[in-house]
């Protein structure tokens, strides 16, 4: 399936799991345009912290990019853990399914990551 912003131009999410993180981009220009981090820990992935360039704002990039992100999580057997603000409001304002509150130990470790 090909993804495309609000203005139709295509763009691709992947995995860098390298940097624990899903990269949107512009697969034409070879830009990312952002990211959304995460800590995979036991049988959740901890979702932190989700950017998109201010250059970038405004095409619908970080939903795209939570979306990829939540089914890829979903598919691979792990249950989403929204610490994120941004992948918290997705969650709830899509009914998504697969995923947990996060707890004190969830934060913790989130804080002991920066």
């Amino acid at each position: 399936m090909t993804l495309k912003d609000k203005q139709n131009n295509e763009v691709a999410v992947t995995d860098n799991s390298e940097k624990r993180q899903f990269e949107i981009s512009y697969p034409a220009d070879a830009v990312t345009a952002g990211f959304t981090a995460y800590i995979d820990e036991e049988d959740s992935r901890i979702f932190y912290h989700t950017v998109v360039g201010d250059e970038f704002g405004g095409k619908g990039l970080a939903s795209i990019l939570v979306a990829e992100a939540l089914t890829a999580t979903k598919e691979a057997g792990l249950t989403v853990v929204p610490v994120c603000p941004f992948v918290k409001g997705y969650v709830e304002k899509n009914a998504f399914e697969g995923y947990r509150k996060p707890t004190r130990q969830d934060i913790e470790l989130v804080k002991s990551q920066g």
